[in-house]
């Protein structure tokens, strides 16, 4: 086995396990600060996270978030060639955690486009009220669809099985090749990619885009009442924009990479190269250092998610920093 190649598996096996360790740790925070009474020993303290519809959301992004965080374990474990080999139920299991890992991914998004609407939405009428009814038929619109186009993924799914190789560590094939001439697997496959494609990147790009202009819009038209409140306004106007910003940065660098991979070896190169004339193997599957390192930046986002929508908000910080102290002086005594 090549030194480097060896190097450079192991690499990528300790960031995919790291990452799914820190999603697990970050939204399970999340979900702790978020619905956590206030500690004992700051009973008294007035701060607390109100039940507001950035925080119901929030909540559903950090469920979603850590569904993905979950799958990074599960894919390698139940996809091995070993479990495969030994355990018939492995390949149902498999189809069934990259069906969830696609659900978590496609629920993220969509709340992330969800949240971009509400900022909007707050920064445009303040003292307007978000009641729960309004909430829940947002949450779960979320869920049915992405329900829908993940449970597609039992159709056109293939099992790809892991670690199958001598040569270098991370070696996958795809172990039920596609069989058929109409309506077959890699044509299910076609329309699939074009579907998460359109419904969730460009058109959730698109609109958070949109919503992030509108919102600095609205900001950078704020009248300030009173000289007092400049700097206070300066300060907030600057970590709003800055917070619309990253997240507009980040959703697009994070999966715009991983899409176009999938249209050049989906799409673009089903239709250009005959399967007869094609020199690729049909049960090989993209293993490369390019598509694994930009797969893993795709998963990524279930770690900086809980950073950018929650260590942003000023009185979750403050929540947690008071809730470690009082966890501290618990020790301590």
């Amino acid at each position: 086995m090549d030194k480097i190649l060896l190097a450079r598996d192991i690499f990528l096996l300790l960031l995919y396990v790291l990452t799914s360790l820190l999603a697990l740790v970050g939204n399970s925070l999340v979900f702790r600060i978020s619905l956590q009474r206030p500690c004992n020993f700051f009973s008294q303290s007035k701060t607390k996270l109100s039940l507001s519809s950035i925080r119901i959301f929030l909540l559903n992004l950090a469920f979603a978030d850590t569904l993905t965080g979950l799958t990074i374990l599960f894919q390698f474990i139940f996809c091995s060639k070993y479990f495969l080999e030994n355990y018939f139920f492995s390949s149902y299991i498999c189809v069934f955690n990259k069906s969830i890992q696609m659900l978590g991914y496609n629920a993220s998004t969509l709340t992330i486009c969800v949240i971009a609407f509400d900022r909007y939405r707050l920064i445009q009428n303040p003292l307007q009220k978000y009641y729960r009814r309004k909430m829940s038929g947002t949450i779960l619109p979320i869920w049915i669809l992405s329900s829908l186009f993940s449970s597609s993924c039992l159709i056109s799914m293939k099992v790809h099985t892991y670690f199958n190789s001598y040569d270098k560590l991370i070696g996958c094939e795809i172990l039920f090749p596609s069989t058929g001439k109409y309506f077959s697997s890699d044509y299910i496959r076609k329309i699939h990619v074009l579907c998460l494609v359109f419904l969730f990147y460009l058109i959730p790009l698109l609109l958070i885009s949109i919503l992030c202009i509108l919102t600095m819009r609205v900001i950078a038209r704020r009248c300030i009442i009173g000289v007092q409140q400049f700097q206070t306004f300066e300060q907030t106007r600057t970590r709003s924009i800055g917070l619309l910003m990253i997240t507009f940065i980040l959703f697009a660098l994070s999966h715009s990479p991983i899409h176009l991979i999938h249209l050049r070896d989906f799409v673009i190169s089903s239709s250009i190269v005959s399967p007869v004339l094609s020199t690729t193997p049909a049960n090989k599957c993209n293993d490369s250092t390019v598509y694994l390192f930009f797969y893993w930046l795709s998963l990524f986002s279930c770690c900086h998610n809980p950073i950018v929508y929650s260590w942003f908000n000023r009185q979750f910080r403050t929540l947690f920093f008071k809730c470690c102290r009082s966890i501290f002086y618990c020790g301590r005594h």
